[in-house]
This record gives structure tokens, sequence and C-alpha cells, in this order.
């Protein structure tokens, strides 16, 4: 009987790890557009976008979808209004059809949220504005979307929308610009560790940014930046955990996901 119930076991774990397996890869680009953000996840046939970089970055991320004959964005993910978050969302939108966008709760005055809001209007979209978590699936991989949990904060960097993805074994934190307040929010959201984070604030130090290091414990962590970034002490906080670092300024980042391991290559 103690033979038979190990067998069993064993041979579910076997089911489980050829389903794990059989998952459709996760790829993942962070893009080198300076002290900014865009990324593009691709999985199967869909495709998710995460901000758009600055008004410059817009053409460059259009080209990017192009090459990979990526025709449509299932979703349209702005963090926050911060003009190297939003700035080419406009020239997307004019050039590529996207299905869905979701933004966090409050407006700007910003030209470029302005020229966002019009884009969107000229593509007949309303965004979805977050409140509440939200939660998508693609062919194999699950989205959560954390909105901020107040209504106003000092900075505008802390109504980041903050995204956790799923891929059989492996987690992504994508974490916006979340800065003190909207970290401590994110630790009471999120649960676990994870095996990639895109560090918050293009790796500018909060007051908290090591105990939520500790908490998210990562493997890979991905910094967006510039030459004039000085991210010396989060890179060193986040070297002591045994993370592998890598900086967008040294060129673009391209992650691969099959499930249960990831490979990163720049």
């Amino acid at each position: 009987m103690v033979t038979a119930f190990v067998v069993s076991i064993a041979l579910a774990g076997c089911s489980l790890q050829s389903q794990v397996s059989a998952l459709e890869s996760l790829n993942i680009i962070f893009f080198k557009i300076g002290r900014a953000d865009s990324i593009v996840l691709s999985n199967g046939d869909q495709t998710i976008v995460i901000n758009k970089g600055e008004e410059e970055d817009g053409e460059e991320i259009v080209e990017y979808l192009e090459e990979e004959g990526i025709e449509s964005i299932d979703y349209l993910i702005i963090t926050h209004f911060d003009k190297d978050h939003v700035g080419g969302a406009d020239t997307v939108l004019n050039e590529v059809d996207v299905q869905n966008v979701l933004v966090p709760d409050y407006e700007s005055d910003s030209t470029d949220y302005l020229e966002f809001v019009t884009a969107m209007e000229e593509a007949g979209l309303t965004a979805t504005v977050l409140t509440e978590t939200l939660e998508f699936s693609t062919e194999s991989a699950s989205f959560t979307v954390y909105p901020p949990e107040t209504d106003a904060y000092e900075s505008e960097n802390d109504y980041s929308l903050v995204v956790s993805v799923e891929h059989g074994e492996n987690r992504f934190l994508f974490a916006g610009d979340a800065e003190e307040a909207r970290l401590e929010e994110v630790m009471n959201q999120t649960e676990g560790e994870y095996t990639l984070l895109k560090v918050p604030h293009h790796g500018r130090l909060a007051a908290n940014s090591e105990t939520f290091f500790e908490t998210v414990n990562p493997e890979y962590a991905i910094i967006t930046s510039s030459d004039k970034n000085t991210e010396e002490e989060v890179v060193s906080a986040l070297e002591e955990l045994g993370t592998t670092i890598y900086l967008t300024r040294e060129g673009n980042i391209q992650v691969s996901s099959n499930g249960n391991s990831i490979q990163v290559v720049q």
C-alpha cells in the first residue's frame, strides 16, 4: 500500500510537471528608453503593454510591435500619468489597435496626459478606471492589477497601478513608480515571493524599500534607468538578497518564461 501511494504521488508530480512544461511561453521585453517605462508582454497571440515611455518613445514601441507581427494590444496598462509612463501612449493609440485601457483613479493637467485623453477619444475608447483589484487571464498567464488604496497622496507616483503576473511556477511584479506609501499597500495587497521584480521608481530608494525587497525576495530585478540614475543603495540592498540585477540603460532586456524557469537576455 505504501509503495502504491508513493507511485501515485510520483505520477501526479510528473503530470503537474508536464502541464507546466506544456505552457505557452510568456515573453517580456523591457525597452532601453532612458529613465522611462515601457514593457511588452506576449503570451500566445495575446499582448499586454505596461506604460509607453515618453513622447519620443512611442514610435520605437510601434516599430517593435510591427516587427513582431503584433497588430493588436489586448490590454494597455498606464500605471500613472507621469510623462515617462504615458508620454508615448497617444502615438501607440493612433497607430495600433488597442482593446482595453486600464488607468488609476486620478487625472492630470499635463500635456502628455491631455494628448493621451484626446487619442483615447479619437480611438473611440473609454479607459477602465481601477478602484478595485482587477484579474484577467491570457492563454497561460494570469494577471492581477492592484489599484492604489487611498484617494490622495503627496506624490503622484503613489497612484501607481501595480501588476502581478503568474505563469506556471514563475511570478512577476511590475511596481510602477511606487514610493513609500504605495509600497506599504503593495506589501499588503500581494502575497509570497516573486521570480522577477520591475523595481519601482527607477531604482530610487524609499524608506521601506529594503523591507519591500525582503518581502518580494526576487531572483531577478529590472531597473529602468538612464546614465543619470543613482540607484547604488537599491542595487546593494538587492545584491544582499542574492538578486541578479539588470539595468535597461545597458540595452533592451528580453525575458522568456516556460512556466518552470526564466531566461534573461540583454
